[in-house]
């Protein structure tokens, strides 16, 4: 239990964060760092167990029979010696970060939104690297990318643009993941990281090894910020320093570099990925290097430095074998010690001098011996000069370059990669200590409690390099985990004897010091923020999304017009044209051709619906009256209910005709604000209409003839049928498939029907007022005051009625027809009869009752589904009996839906016929007694009348012919 347990520790951070910082402020960061701490120690304790072949292993099944019978998407951890190195990774380095921060932030309120995010980051990238299934590490990466980009962005304006690159980038990079995943997944047969990872397929199908391969590639590459998706990572400097030690040190870079080097287990031997992430790498560390060398801000050039030591380890797995994954890991570690530092002492810099650019620096050796002291010996790892652990970790990768059949080559090209590691590294203390044409007289060390920290990380980039040993064996984890080689055993060293990595580090450290004593000035000055290439990444990003969006504008113009034609045709030639040519192509193919039609599946009483339907579509196409077209659409709605009804599907029926009278409603009350007849329709239009219609009539009665009838059920639905029943202990088949077997569909519906709610409101609050013309939304005359009276007291009869048939519809769903949603309707009715009683507009509940029945009962409806992994996994439905009655969590979760119809049709009838306050009035020229204070410009108010029977007076300019504002005089629709 010790892998729930650590989650868990993790995650009681992100919940408490807000009351620490409450109670503590800044100082919230030392619980939660001590929290990492445990976790890690936890962690730790089980090291031996997992270095010897047996990983930490826990799950809990999640959905069933996603990838076929027998499989499942899990909720699975497992702890091998790859995961739990970046695991302890990610809880170290997190906890030294979290330390910092107590010192580093501010004291405000808004550290409440940093600790939250920051935790949440620390606990996506723990989950990724610890997770066993596919779906598990996609959510996973996803949130790791979703937790970089608000703390970017938190940053305010100066992160807001450098957020949404890394938005984007890192999100194509989840796109391209989950088309691996997906393909990964299917070609395995299961959806377990394990399992994939050990698979025989990719042995056998190399086209689709290369392809997955190449995905993974693309994914790593925009997470570990290599070309052509660097550029991201340089731009996340606005964000705080403590963010920016974690992001580069142990989060999303190492996110990118923990999937690549999991993925070697089957790609490793593959050309393409092999030479992918060679090339790739050497390059992106050849040009992040020499990009350093040419920026000022410390930050900036600390960032690109990221990009080159991470196009470092992406070579490095690029080798593979068990030299090239060792030397990753190795220098993976290095890079975390050093560079975190690195961020953390650039973050004393800044706060102690109120700059991080060097041309506003001076001597600080001498005011900050301390900061001055860590910044070398992490500068340093970072040059790898020796014996510091930068040292062992670059020469574990040039001799993992020389072992390659390109040795030479690649020494060549790695030893200037060097030389210009080296050069930077120089510039960061020369720059910040030595070189400032500033006066820091006023300046001073930082308090203990902010350097330490900072500098901790990095000094043991000092202490590492005398306790080889103790590396050893997490490198030697890991690797087993990737290759499978239980043979080979890591040998760090600080001397292998004098080989050509040595002759090329020792070649290099020469060349850097003595441009560093010869040079360093004149280069410096020349290269001081010169722009290398005539582009840059956000160029080319910016001018990419621009195309993109001219493209999305130019198809968003096919459909830009009021005229529903436009926006129908496409659809329905496509809908038409693809019904033709299935009927033409299938006629004849063997198993396709339709079988003879059984007796007694057409009755004359088919003819009712059809008839009523038939006249209905008749009276609609003849008829300019929007208010007939609004009835006559109704009663196709009927006549369908009771073809429904007929069908012997009680259920369906009822939830149709309920919809049905909701919907004329809303159409009534959308109709006020349009005008009372259609424009005339010009004749070729009626033509062309015409013969689409033709067509479509001429389409559907082919389909529909030709497959009605003519097969017998599926399989699945004759098991629904015969086992379905005995399965749930349910009579109504229909209501146990919504919520039981077919539960995530139904979710998915409930999502969109919640979305439908926010729509709605945020639809009819962002039309400007006066939008429509003048008299389209008349007040309520005096009569109807009187004319409501009926309904208004009659509604105190109905509303009980209607309260209790909802109670036992919803409750009855499971042996008869009825349910949550179709119960939801009929109460729904009564909302819609309460404003109608009203005899003007007036809001049927209070303005948040819509968001809150919405979002609980979303709420309600995926929480329920966390009560199946007591049993099964998520959505799986537990059943028993309650005083003698049988009952069922499925119960619970149709109580969702019920509460989000509720919100739905509410958030309906408020939006559009609730009475318009200020701030939400999108009326017209028309007044009510309470807009009368504040009449329009240049418009009188109407005097109201002194009878209080009669308090609205008719409607301001009345028009009995209306057309939309801005309409053509001829009244004819263009």
């Amino acid at each position: 239990m010790t892998l729930p347990l650590v989650l868990a520790l993790v995650g009681a951070t992100v919940v408490l964060s807000p009351i620490l910082v409450r109670v503590m402020d800044r100082a919230a960061g030392y619980p939660i760092a001590l929290t990492l701490f445990v976790a890690a120690a936890l962690l730790g304790r089980e090291f031996p167990a997992v270095s010897n072949g047996t990983p930490l292993t826990w799950g809990v099944r999640w959905a069933e029979d996603i990838l076929g019978p027998g499989t499942a998407v899990s909720f699975a951890l497992r702890a091998d010696g790859l995961g739990i190195f970046f695991a302890l990774l990610a809880l170290v380095i997190g906890g030294v970060v979290f330390t910092y921060s107590a010192a580093y932030l501010p004291k405000r309120k808004g550290n409440i939104s940093f600790y939250t995010i920051m935790t949440a980051f620390t606990l996506s990238v723990l989950l990724l690297v610890l997770a066993d299934d596919a779906v598990l590490l996609f959510i996973a990466w996803e949130l790791v990318s979703i937790a970089s980009f608000m703390l970017i962005a938190r940053s305010g304006s100066s992160g807001e643009d450098g957020s949404y690159r890394t938005l984007i980038l890192t999100f194509f990079g989840g796109l391209t993941l989950l088309a691996a995943l997906a393909t990964a997944s299917i070609a395995a047969g299961t959806t377990s990281l394990e399992g994939i990872l050990a698979s025989d397929v990719w042995a056998q199908d190399p086209g689709l090894t290369t392809t997955v391969a190449i995905l993974i590639a693309v994914s790593g590459f925009t997470k570990a910020a290599q070309f052509p998706f660097h550029f991201w990572l340089p731009e996340a400097m606005a964000a705080a320093t403590p963010v920016s030690a974690f992001l580069h040190a142990a989060a999303v870079v190492k996110a990118g570099i923990y999937l690549l080097i999991r993925f070697s287990t089957i790609f490793d031997g593959t050309p393409a990925w092999n030479g992918l992430l060679l090339i790739m790498g050497l390059f992106t560390a050849l040009m992040s290097a020499t990009f350093a060398i040419t920026k000022t801000d410390l930050k900036h050039l600390t960032a690109y430095s990221t990009v080159s030591h991470l196009g470092w380890i992406v070579a490095a797995i690029g080798v593979g074998g068990t030299v090239g994954i060792a030397a990753a890991l190795v220098h993976t570690l290095a890079h975390a010690l050093f560079k975190s530092s690195l961020f953390m002492l650039i973050g004393v810099i800044d706060h102690e001098t109120g700059t991080r650019d060097m041309r506003r620096l001076g001597k600080l050796y001498d005011k900050m011996p301390f900061t001055f002291a860590s910044v070398c010996v992490a500068a340093a790892s970072m040059a790898a000069v020796p014996p510091l652990f930068g040292f062992i970790s670059k020469e574990a990768i040039l001799e993992a370059f020389h072992e390659t059949p390109y040795g030479m080559v690649l020494l060549v090209l790695a030893g200037i990669a060097a030389f210009l590691t080296f050069v930077y590294s120089a510039k960061i203390v020369f720059g910040a200590f030595v070189d400032g044409p500033k006066d820091m007289s006023d300046v001073h060390e930082a308090p203990v409690r902010f350097w330490v920290p900072a500098a901790l990380p990095g000094l043991m980039s000092l202490v590492l390099p005398f306790m080889l040993a103790t590396v050893d064996n997490p490198i030697t984890a890991g690797v087993h985990a990737v290759t499978g080689d239980g043979d080979y055993h890591s040998h760090l060293a600080l001397w292998h004897g004098v080989t050509a990595p040595f002759i090329v580090s020792m070649l290099v450290l020469v060349a850097g010091v003595l441009f560093v004593l010869f040079a360093r000035k004149s280069v410096w000055a020349a290269l001081e923020n010169k722009e290398l290439l005539p582009t840059t990444g956000n160029d080319v990003l910016r001018g990419t999304v621009g195309v993109l969006a001219a493209a999305g504008k130019g198809m968003g113009a096919l459909a830009d017009g009021f005229n529903p034609t436009r926006h129908l045709f496409p659809p329905v030639a496509l809908a038409l044209l693809l019904g033709l040519c299935t009927l033409l192509l299938t006629d004849g193919v063997d198993g396709v051709t339709p079988a003879p039609r059984p007796e007694g599946i057409d009755v004359w009483w088919d003819l009712i619906p059809f008839a009523i339907i038939a006249a209905s579509v008749v009276g609609m196409v003849l008829t300019r009256s929007r208010l007939a077209s609004a009835i006559l659409l109704g009663t196709v709605g009927v006549g369908m209910s009771l073809q429904m009804l007929m069908l012997g599907a009680p259920d369906v029926a009822l939830t149709q005709f309920l919809v049905e009278a909701l919907t004329v409603v809303v159409i009534m009350v959308v109709l006020r604000y349009q005008p009372r007849m259609f424009p005339e329709t010009p004749t070729p239009r009626k033509i062309s209409a015409a013969i689409s219609a033709l067509i479509a009539g001429v389409v559907t009665f082919a389909g529909v003839y030709t497959l009605t009838g003519r097969r017998g059920r599926s399989e699945l639905a004759e098991w629904y049928l015969t086992e379905g029943g005995e399965v749930t202990s349910a009579d109504n088949i229909v209501a146990v498939i919504i919520v039981e077997f077919r539960g995530f569909d139904t979710l998915g519906e409930l999502s969109v029907l919640g979305m439908a709610a926010v729509v709605i409101a945020a639809v009819v609050g962002s039309m400007p007022r006066h939008t429509f013309e003048a008299g389209t939304r008349p007040r309520p005359f005096g009569q109807s005051q009187f004319n409501s009276i009926p309904l208004r007291k009659g509604l105190k009869l109905i509303w009980p009625v209607l309260i209790v048939l909802s109670v036992l519809i919803f409750f009855r769903g499971h042996t008869a027809p009825g349910g949550g949603f179709v119960a939801a309707l009929v109460l729904a009715t009564g909302f819609a009869l309460s404003y109608l009683a009203e005899g003007a507009d007036n809001d049927v509940v209070d303005e948040e009752t819509p968001i809150k029945l919405t979002g609980w009962g979303i709420i309600i409806a995926i929480t329920s589904g966390f009560l199946g992994f007591i049993e099964g996994g998520f959505m799986y439905a537990i059943h028993g009996e309650i005083a003698g009655e049988h009952m069922t969590t499925s119960l619970i979760f149709d109580f969702g839906i019920y509460l989000a119809v509720l919100g739905m049709v509410t958030s309906a009838i408020n939006a559009l016929g609730g009475y318009l306050r200020p701030g939400k009035d999108i009326s017209d020229l028309t007044y009510t007694r309470d807009h009368d204070a504040n009449p329009l410009p240049g418009v009188p108010a109407p005097e109201l009348p002194d009878n209080p029977a009669d308090p609205y007076p008719a409607p301001i300019n009345p028009a009995p012919d209306r057309t939309l504002a801005g309409a053509p005089a001829d009244g004819k629709e263009r």
